[in-house]
């Protein structure tokens, strides 16, 4: 009989996808046909890869995934394979699926990292009807170094109004841990904890395994304090179980004033004036106010604690901006101060509480609640940097200053005393002068004029600088402001180089809200500076008939200062042979 060539084919399917395994054989008609009895292992993968034996960087939470060509003798394949390290064999659990030619194996815990594993199962007939597993298999595998999650900050606020604004910080993790992950969120800026924002949450906090983030909360607090804005700066150290970058998470809370806060404090003293005629509590209204009596005032006398509420304020509205008076003697003191009461809109009666001798803290209230207090209730002020016996204290843009422990004796008003009260004042006044001589100064380095803003100016083109030299009498206005508007409490230099001075006082140069340069500045430290409004002298330092040398206010080599209403002077040539102010021995006081 002719023979006969056959072509006998076989497919498999397993996993939804299509495998073709081709036989081919020649035989007779009457030889019997071959039959297929190899079980073949087609396809593995572990975490979803191919594996390839040797693969390297295995994440250890690690799944491995076998198929084969045909349904398996389950229990003989599971007590044969063997998964090990060289710590032993692992734990694990095994599946089966696609009508059991599908095996998943994942290990009962993660494995250890930078370690060699390896999955062998020996020949043996493992397929149902015979099919048998012809050549041993044999997989390793190494495992990835550890690599640490990576700790951050995170906020969902970068601003906070100072009144109740909330901020959640959360700390992050990049990937989850199998361990738990414990830090300390350190706390800096020029915010105050307690007194400028207040924690919710533990700031040593933790990340439990398993987790990628925990949270705390910040609050702001409304101190009454005109203090600018404020920072609040997060970091984070003592890191465990993870790895962090160098960050700091900044977060401002933007300065909200009380609709009232305290201005100023008096216990001034003059010829002819009672015990009682200078003492007084001066506010200012930040917002509009329909009922003025829900605040009043307290005088917490020689530092014996808090004496609570003792004035309440009329029931009265107010606007935004207003001055307030409360006065002992409002007739008396308004004479005083002379036609300058015209720039306070309420002076009102007060009672015998207000009492203060210039040692006595001064608390303002809203409701039974302090919200502002000058001073320390609970320490008396003689010899405080905050006492005002015969004096006062006044708050320029959030920062108090004082006219000096009596100031006022012998005079007849604020203006013919050496410490006018600021409301009274000229609106611009000197504040100092400067001549400074120094390494590398040249001649005209450190010559300039320091002048402070008593009040907010529109214009301050209408005021000008004069420098009379060598008492020869007033040259006039030599230098005209620019046109600009100024606010109360801004400090203004007018330098004949700016780049060197600023150079010179470094990081101080900051406190100056307004720098102009201008070579009209020729002062040598022998001449007197005058200052105009228009064209009238409203302030002179030294003499314009008299030359400075030998004088008392001369300052060549050196600078003048008004410190508490009074001129001080750093010394001739103080600043010989020094680098920086404060590296001097005569440190200009504004960078003390």
């Amino acid at each position: 009989m002719k023979n006969i060539k056959k072509i006998t084919m076989y497919f498999i399917i397993s996993l939804g996808f299509l495998s073709a395994l081709l036989f081919v054989g020649c035989e007779d008609d009457d030889d019997t046909a071959i039959v297929d009895n190899t079980l073949i292992a087609m396809v593995k993968t572990i975490n979803g890869l191919d594996f390839n034996s040797g693969i390297e960087n295995v994440n250890v939470n690690a799944t491995v995934e076998i198929i084969f060509s045909h349904t398996l003798n389950t229990d003989l394949f599971s007590s044969s394979l063997v998964f090990s390290s060289v710590s032993g064999t692992v734990d694990y659990s095994i599946s089966f699926s696609n009508t059991n030619s599908t095996i998943t194996l994942t290990p009962t815990t993660s494995l250890e990292y930078e370690t060699l594993y390896t999955l062998t199962l020996p020949a043996g007939d493992y397929g149902l009807e015979g099919k048998s597993l012809e050549e041993p298999i044999s997989l390793s595998f190494t495992t990835a170094p550890f690599v640490p999650p990576v700790f951050s900050l995170s906020s969902d606020a970068s601003e906070l109004e100072e009144d109740n604004g909330t901020a959640t910080i959360t700390a992050n993790l990049d990937k989850i841990s199998e361990s738990d992950i414990t830090a300390t969120i350190v706390l800096g800026g020029t915010a105050s904890e307690t007194l400028d924002y207040s924690v919710t949450g533990n700031l040593n906090i933790t990340i439990p395994a398993g987790s990628t983030s925990t949270s705390i909360s910040l609050t702001s607090i409304l101190d009454g304090e005109n203090e600018g804005d404020e920072t609040i700066v997060l970091s984070l150290s003592n890191v465990v179980n993870a790895t962090h970058e160098s960050q700091e998470l900044i977060i401002t809370i933007n300065e909200q004033l009380p609709k009232i806060s305290l201005k100023g404090v008096l216990a001034l003293t003059w010829d002819g004036s009672g015990s009682n005629d200078g003492k007084a509590i001066h506010l200012i209204a930040n917002q509009d106010i329909a009922d003025l009596s829900i605040y009043g005032l307290g005088v917490a006398n020689n530092g014996g604690g808090t004496d609570g509420l003792e004035y309440t304020f009329p029931v009265m509205s107010v606007s935004e901006g207003d001055d307030i008076l409360v006065a002992r003697e409002p007739g008396l003191i308004s004479t005083y101060f002379g036609g300058c009461t015209s720039e306070i809109e309420h002076v009102l009666q007060a009672n015998t509480s207000i009492s203060q001798n210039g040692d006595d803290a001064i608390e303002l209230f809203s409701g039974t609640t302090v919200i502002e207090t000058y001073g320390d209730a609970d320490v008396d002020g003689t010899g405080e940097v905050w006492e005002y016996k015969g004096s006062w204290a006044y708050k320029f843009d959030g920062v108090w200053t004082y006219g000096g422990v009596d100031c006022s004796i012998g005079s007849t008003t604020t203006q013919s005393s050496s410490c006018v009260y600021p409301i009274c004042a000229q609106a611009l006044t000197l504040q100092g002068v400067m001549a400074i001589l120094w390494d590398g100064s040249g001649n005209n380095g450190g010559k300039a004029v320091h002048l402070k803003a008593q009040k907010d100016i529109a214009d301050l083109s209408i005021y000008g600088l004069g420098v009379a030299n060598n008492g020869g009498g007033t040259d006039g206005i030599e230098f005209t402001f620019p046109v600009m508007s100024v606010s109360e409490g801004d400090d203004i230099l007018i330098a004949r180089e700016q780049a060197t001075i600023a150079s010179y006082f470094g990081s101080c140069i900051s406190s100056f809200e307004h720098i102009i340069e201008t070579s009209s500045m020729n002062q040598n430290g022998d001449d007197a500076i005058e200052l105009f409004e228009g064209n009238g002298v409203i302030e002179t330092y030294g003499d314009v008939n008299v030359d400075g040398t030998g004088e008392s206010w001369e300052y060549a080599g050196s600078w003048a200062y008004k410190l508490n209403g009074n001129w001080v002077t750093g010394g001739l040539d103080c600043a010989a042979g020094s680098t920086s102010t404060q590296s001097s021995s005569c440190t200009y006081p504004a960078c003390n």
